[in-house]
């Protein structure tokens, strides 16, 4: 549904004012007043009006007359009054059925009509007219003081008149992919001419950020018949870095060439949590964490940080903390330092909401710490991280350590006795 702006029907309500008082007597006033007092009244009959279709396409033919329905829909179920006009280029080819139209309480929608009337030639490309339907106030039968219009809805009519010979018209649209993935090119094209496409294709020439070639190809070619339309299709394999990228392509067709360029990105822009680490834990005291962090992007990622947050079984926040703020290289990894203050924190499990803030963008993972007295495992990131503290436990490492110990003395005074033996025979 097209709705007509009020500042559009006030210029039509100046445009016309000798038509207006003609027929129903309004009182024109100053144009600040009249465009105050209009958008009180448009306040109260908002969505009381619609209009479908809100636009209707025609193939321009010379000398052709085509009678166009529309319909009115009154979603307000009220009585209205309604003035209909032409307006815009192609206005005075256009006739209404009936200038002024009454529409009941019971009438859901009612069914109006206008009929088109072409010359025998038109200026090539898109033509246009407008017909807007718009609701005149009760108030304007008394002939007092009114107001133009509550509201007006518009109907378009598009008319595409065909260029001599052939004619093409093209756009690009690129869909991004992750790299190695296929890239999706696609040119939307339009025959505009008076005669077939019967050769259609596209050159493109991919550039990265630097404005380096990376690439080139050709798509397929296709025929198009006068006035019809096809998109070429090509997939491109993105085996390129992560990062941003320009095609500049030719659509190449019988009797012409459409330059054409876009932009799009391979990969995304995103960094990634890949492991954290503890070095020491003992419950009270305040904890370093080391978060390593890799930038997948081809260009550097500045200003990121890293929120934390820990709960615990019910959902509740036990510990909130922050990182610095830090750069990050292209196709890099940084680590983040967080300190986390245990003080008060009781053994147990925590759900722990660990994000990576960064521009207007967040990466956020969600992992579980399991707390002991002088443990912590860090569980969701495709493996556990174990940090044990140094001052109430043994770490597992210095207890293989030494057991690889003891066994090696043992061996060795066996066969320190074992050789002793052997001496004394």
């Amino acid at each position: 549904m097209n709705k007509m702006p009020a500042a559009r029907v006030l210029d039509y309500a100046m445009a016309k004012p000798l038509r207006i008082k003609k027929s129903f007597g309004f009182l024109l006033m100053n144009k600040k007043i009249l465009f105050f007092v209009m958008f009180v009244f448009m306040l109260s009959s908002v969505y009381a009006l619609g209009i479908s279709p809100g636009r209707t396409t025609v193939d321009f033919k010379p000398g052709l007359q085509k009678t166009i329905e529309f319909e009115v829909i009154n979603s307000g179920d009220k009585d209205m009054k309604l003035l209909l006009t032409a307006q815009g280029e192609l206005a005075s080819y256009v006739s209404i059925s009936s200038d002024a139209v009454s529409v009941s309480a019971s009438e859901h929608s009612k069914t109006l009509s206008y009929t088109v009337s072409f010359p025998n030639d038109l200026e090539p490309g898109l033509r246009t007219a407008d017909i807007f339907v718009v609701e005149v106030p009760e108030s304007a039968e008394a002939g007092g003081s009114a107001v133009l219009a509550t509201l007006a809805v518009v109907t378009q009519l598009y008319v595409n008149v065909p260029y001599p010979g052939k004619f093409a018209e093209a756009d690009l649209i690129i869909y991004d992919a992750n790299r190695g993935g296929d890239v999706q090119f696609v040119f939307p094209v339009l025959s505009r001419g008076e005669f077939d496409l019967t050769n259609v294709r596209a050159n493109v020439d991919v550039f990265n950020s630097v404005g380096d070639k990376v690439d080139s190809f050709n798509t397929q070619s296709v025929s198009i018949v006068s006035g019809g339309r096809k998109e070429i299709v090509y997939a491109w394999k993105a085996d390129v870095p992560i990062g941003n990228y320009r095609a500049a392509a030719s659509l190449i067709y019988d009797e012409g060439t459409i330059p054409l360029e876009a932009t799009f990105s391979v990969g995304s822009k995103e960094l990634e949590l890949q492991e954290i680490t503890v070095n020491s834990f003992s419950l009270g005291e305040i904890i370093k964490l080391e978060m390593l962090v890799e930038n997948k992007w081809s260009e550097p990622i500045k200003d990121a940080h890293i929120s934390t947050k820990i709960k615990n079984d019910r959902g509740d926040i036990v510990s909130s903390f922050d990182s610095a703020s830090y750069d990050i290289s292209a196709l890099s990894k940084q680590t983040f330092v967080s300190y986390w203050d245990t003080a008060g924190v009781r053994v147990g499990d925590y759900q722990t909401e660990v994000s990576i803030n960064y521009g207007d963008k967040s990466s956020t993972k969600n992992l579980e710490f399991q707390v002991s007295e002088n443990n912590l495992k860090v569980v969701g990131l495709g493996y556990v991280i174990s940090a044990e503290g140094g001052e109430g436990g043994v770490s597992s490492l210095v207890i293989v350590l030494i057991v690889v110990i003891v066994l090696l003395v043992l061996v060795n005074l066996l066969w320190f006795l074992l050789l002793r033996k052997r001496l004394k025979k």
